[in-house]
């Protein structure tokens, strides 16, 4: 249940124009691939999925001379500020109920939410249970 895709480096010379402007869910990852911030596009992010991503690895001096920037643009998380390397997406236009489903696996895995997401000043809805753990959580029952 978690996004399946790869973990992709961030190269502050990526193309933005490969990112899409779709809404959906991405998680961010530290040096070691491990998830320190899981968010959504929705459909008030700016840019969608790309507006996201470069929010949380940009910088507004990335941007001079482009005819596209996000408006909370160089206020990214501390914890994704210091330790952001990795992310990785998933284009779902049902990006809500998706990312409390990732929300609540990464919860039930490691008994907490990710340190990006404590930080965040946005209200995570209430979490269901699985009342399991995955493979990747080293603890499975």
């Amino acid at each position: 249940m978690r996004i399946k895709k790869p973990w992709t480096a961030w190269d502050d010379a990526i193309n933005y124009k490969t990112l899409p402007g779709a809404m959906g869910v991405f998680e961010i990852a530290d040096s070691e691939q491990k998830t320190i911030y899981i968010g959504k596009a929705s459909g008030k992010s700016p840019f969608g999925l790309r507006g996201e991503l470069f929010l949380c690895f940009g910088d507004k001096s990335d941007f001079d001379g482009k005819n596209w920037i996000h408006p909370k643009m160089g206020q990214p998380l501390p914890s994704i500020q210091k330790h952001a390397a990795y992310f990785r997406y998933e284009v779902n236009h049902m990006y809500y109920s998706r990312w409390i489903e990732i929300l609540t696996r990464f919860n039930e895995d490691h008994g907490r939410l990710p340190i990006g997401n404590l930080e965040d000043s946005e209200v995570i809805p209430e979490l269901g249970r699985y009342h399991w753990q995955t493979k990747e959580s080293g603890m499975e029952n």
